[in-house]
């Protein structure tokens, strides 16, 4: 039996799409939960953390009412239950440094946010960190766990060592391409987040700052080479368009001409 025709038509042994998908959709699930960090929220989250004493007995903020901002993060409105309340609530959220306006009659009171600190960005730095790493701790449980399996498949013989070699040959490479992909992503997550503030802190932080500079200068260049042939394309097209018009108009002036001709040589 030829060995590469062999190989090939025991590729699809299972294993190893298994695993590459889950690993794709744990790389997909960990973008997401990026997204939930935003630097606007820093200070919205400790906002409704903010504790405040009512009857001997401490309050969040956010259990004394509604807590939205749907207009700009920036800006709180936060619609207290009890309007007996109003008043107290409004002097202890000016007393912790947040500006804050109530309308007489209104449950409202409207609260400015500052800008969230270096040390609060960090923080959701951090946080971005603590997420990347999990994410990849989960990557290296699914090749583990499949490698298992593979393994047990091994002993019963539903799989020999070759097709078991493949497979896991599969799974350190999309490993290794899908690990460096969160990590690049958690970068730059941190530096959308963190800006001026960005500094490299993990291991490999400076090899995977390259990548993404090398990517957005392939980026960029993609585009300009877009733009180039676009414009390219439209100075050909305004230059047909200027020929045929040249040429409607030399054909107008010979006809033209022509009848001119005939009406003097009729005349005569």
């Amino acid at each position: 039996m030829d060995e590469g025709n062999y190989i090939s038509a025991n590729l699809d042994e299972g294993y190893s799409p298994e695993a590459i998908a889950n690993m794709d959709n744990a790389l997909e699930e960990f973008a997401i939960s990026l997204t939930e960090i935003r630097p606007e929220d820093a200070n919205i989250a400790v906002f409704r953390g903010l504790k405040l004493t009512l009857k001997g007995r401490p309050r969040r903020l956010a259990e004394l009412g509604n807590v939205e901002s749907p207009d700009d993060p920036m800006k709180i409105e936060l619609m207290i239950y009890n309007k007996e309340q109003i008043e107290e609530v409004l002097e202890f959220i000016k007393k912790n440094g947040f500006p804050a306006k109530n309308e007489p009659g209104s449950q409202f009171i409207h609260i400015r946010v500052p800008k969230p600190s270096r040390m609060q960005l960090e923080e959701l730095g951090d946080e971005v960190i603590r997420r990347t790493n999990s994410a990849c701790t989960r990557l290296m449980k699914i090749k583990t766990n499949t490698g298992l399996r593979i393994r047990a498949a091994m002993e019963k013989e539903y799989i020999d060592q070759r097709i078991s070699g493949v497979a896991l040959k599969k799974i350190d490479n999309a490993l290794e391409r899908i690990t460096k992909e969160m990590k690049i992503i958690g970068v730059m997550k941190r530096k959308a987040i963190l800006g001026s503030f960005f500094k490299t802190i993990e291991r490999d932080d400076a090899d995977i700052i390259k990548v993404i500079n090398k990517r957005i200068k392939l980026e960029k260049d993609k585009i300009a080479k877009e733009q180039e042939l676009r414009i390219q394309a439209e100075a050909l097209k305004n230059q047909e368009q200027n020929k045929e018009k040249i040429e409607t108009l030399n054909t107008e002036n010979v006809s033209s001409q022509i009848v001119d001709d005939n009406n003097i040589r009729t005349s005569n």
